[in-house]
């Protein structure tokens, strides 16, 4: 023991070999080179500005009066020039100069918008120029670049004793971190099922109808959603984008032969999402953010749209088969009455490969200039999904780099994840999120970099979850900043953290842990009924987002996120019969699979009353006789049938060729 920590405190890994090697924090977390360069540049321009700003000053060849001796001084950071008016009306300017501060920058991170900041920081230069009078504080000469230098001194003391911390912290991680890696593989192995005989519950599926009831809405009907702003987490897109994450894993789990409404449900969602209610808030960060009139939302940055739409398409494209979305313009994404931008699937995975081929980071900006963890890991697992259906090799020459980028720039000395950095000054917003970022990095990650999501997985484990095994009791520790807030609405929470960690833990196979996250925030927040029989979280205590959010923690299987990405439904269920025609509201699917690429099994309830419905059965044998509870039946040319079933609670039904009995 002594031996290891000693070595992990030299910055050197924990051996080199064996099955979990790859799960312990690397050696050069944090030490990224070109974050360092950029972070350079920016302190460079600034010392400029502040040489610059005292220059003009101090400076005696020229005779340039009082106010344009303050404006000057501005330079050196919003309101500084204020110092040199050294009057009542200076003050007061400069006291409204740093209350603003902090909205601007608050514009800045949260759509982009670089004006507001540079904005306030204008307006105070000029403000100090007319609040200026014939006289000025010449001492301010020297207050000024001492309190930005003062500033810049304790952010770096305290950057390092952060930084010192994390070292720390590390060792004392990946002590752990190898044990829990073999644990977590015990519970997967103990937990999982046979990938045919998974069958959704009734209790589960009452929750999946909610999703299905807010698909066949019209596209102008937000019933049931969370409508806050559209640029940050509590965006109608994420909204979106999640349910199609959640049909992609029911249809991959338990029904990859059902077509029917599922696809219909599902294209429903994709078409929603490409909507100007969705999309216009991108016309308004490239007006702000980028000072641009070109408001195309796929070509440069954006990826808060293109990585998590490239994954939902790419999930109903691997699903079914059906490569509509491949054609040329088949989605057009529609900004403003005027405006609106047709590409297609393969478009999404070009403009995102080329993106992160050229960014030195290899990660790319959302916002306009800030480049988010989260945003390009969902990227990242569908480009792992289209090479894994198309047959490319993108993510083969990527992955590599992309992973070294977020060890280096995008994680903190401890191993925990950084969620976001700004791409034009290469600095982070400290203490932003807690255990609320490596949560949404563990199910972000889990398809393309499984070692990255299981590493953060035991350090989520270990640190932050206490879980009484004997009472299954659950609570979290060391919450911080957005860890304490829904993140669909944006208001103060103390659940909403335990519906992501049933997530992970129904992943990584916990499957205690992930039911008494359940309980507990189905106690907290309470489960309605709809008039269709649906269930959901109350709305009024739980955000849309965190309802969808609570659906995949229902739905999820051990190791269910990651073989979804990584191999899909069987060869053997892709080619098989489908259930092409069920009446929604009538019938919910708990399964439907093809086990010889001729049979179909089905497992129906009825979403509502008991009765008979007709459904519909393709890809079949033309002509060929089909047996189905004790029936035969014979299809048509095309390889089709319709049967008549009564659906009475659990109804189950095989579908196979009277050869084959």
């Amino acid at each position: 023991m002594g031996l290891s920590k000693l070595t992990a405190q030299h910055g050197q890994a924990y051996g080199t070999s064996g099955p979990y090697v790859k799960d312990l924090i690397p050696p050069n977390v944090g030490s990224g080179p070109h974050r360092k360069n950029v972070q350079a540049r920016t302190l460079g321009v600034w010392i400029a500005l502040t040489l610059t700003a005292l220059g003009i000053f101090f400076q005696n060849y020229v005779e340039i009066g009082p106010r344009y001796r303050a404006a000057a001084l501005g330079l050196i950071f919003p309101g500084a020039g204020y110092l040199a008016s050294a009057n009542v009306l200076g003050g007061i300017l400069f006291a409204l100069t740093w209350a603003s501060v902090p909205l601007a920058l608050f514009a800045w991170f949260g759509a982009g918008a670089i004006l507001f900041p540079l904005l306030v920081w204008g307006l105070s230069i000029l403000g100090a120029y007319f609040t200026t009078g014939d006289t000025i504080w010449e001492n301010s000469g020297y207050w000024a670049p001492g309190i930005l230098f003062t500033g810049f001194l304790y952010a770096n003391a305290s950057s390092r004793a952060e930084r010192n911390r994390g070292y720390k912290k590390r060792t004392v991680r990946n002590e752990f971190i190898l044990r829990q890696a073999a644990e977590t593989d015990r519970l997967v192995a103990a937990a999982s099922k046979r990938e045919e005989d998974e069958e959704l519950s009734i209790e589960s599926l009452k929750k999946l109808q909610f999703l299905f009831d807010q698909a066949f809405q019209s596209l102008d009907d937000w019933s049931g959603f969370t409508i806050v702003d559209q640029y940050q987490t509590a965006a109608l897109r994420y909204q979106i984008y999640q349910m199609m994450f959640v049909l992609g894993l029911y249809q991959s789990t338990y029904a990859p032969n059902a077509h029917g409404y599922v696809n219909e449900a599902f294209r429903r969602v994709i078409e929603r999402s490409l909507t100007q209610k969705i999309l216009n808030f991108w016309k308004w960060e490239t007006l702000t953010g980028k000072f641009s009139l070109d408001w195309d939302p796929v070509k440069k940055d954006n990826i808060m749209v293109t990585g998590f739409l490239l994954q939902g398409v790419m999930l109903y494209t691997a699903n079914t088969g059906d490569m509509r979305y491949t054609k040329p313009g088949s989605l057009v994404f529609n900004i403003d009455d005027n405006n609106s931008y047709r590409y297609s699937l393969h478009d999404l995975q070009e403009t995102l490969v080329r993106q992160w081929s050229a960014s030195p980071y290899c990660l790319i900006s959302c916002e306009p200039n800030w480049i988010y963890v989260m945003c390009n890991l969902q990227g990242m697992t569908g480009a792992a999904l289209y090479d894994r259906v198309f047959g490319t090799k993108s993510t083969e020459v990527l992955l590599p780099i992309f992973e070294e980028s977020l060890n280096t720039n995008f994680t903190e000395t401890s191993g925990s994840v950084l969620t976001i950095r700004s791409e034009l000054t290469g600095f982070t917003i400290p203490g932003l999120c807690g255990a609320a970022g490596d949560l949404a990095a563990i199910m972000m990650g889990c398809g393309p970099l499984r070692n990255f999501s299981r590493r953060l997985w035991a350090i989520i484990r270990n640190e932050t979850v206490q879980f009484d095994t004997k009472t299954k009791k659950v609570s979290l520790t060391g919450l911080v900043g957005a860890d304490k807030i829904d993140a669909g609405n944006y208001r103060s929470n103390d659940y909403a953290m335990y519906t992501q960690l049933a997530i992970a833990a129904g992943e990584y196979g916990d499957e205690e842990l992930k039911e008494a996250c359940v309980k507990k925030f189905e106690k907290a927040w309470g489960v309605k009924t709809a008039p269709t029989g649906s269930q959901h979280l109350d709305l009024e205590n739980a955000s849309c987002l965190m309802n969808q959010a609570a659906l995949t923690a229902a739905i999820i299987r051990p190791g269910a996120y990651n073989r979804m990405i990584q191999k899909g439904p069987s060869e053997t269920a892709l080619r098989g019969p489908i259930l092409s025609e069920v009446p929604y509201p009538g019938v919910l699917i708990a399964k439907a699979r093809s086990h010889t690429s001729k049979d179909l099994e089905l497992v129906l309830y009825p979403s509502a009353d008991a009765g008979v419905f007709e459904l519909g059965i393709s890809r079949l044998g033309p002509g060929q006789t089909y047996s189905y509870l004790g029936k035969t039946v014979k299809t048509d040319k095309d390889g089709r049938m319709r049967v008549s079933v009564l659906v009475d609670g659990r109804t189950h039904i095989h579908i196979y060729p009277t050869s084959d009995e």
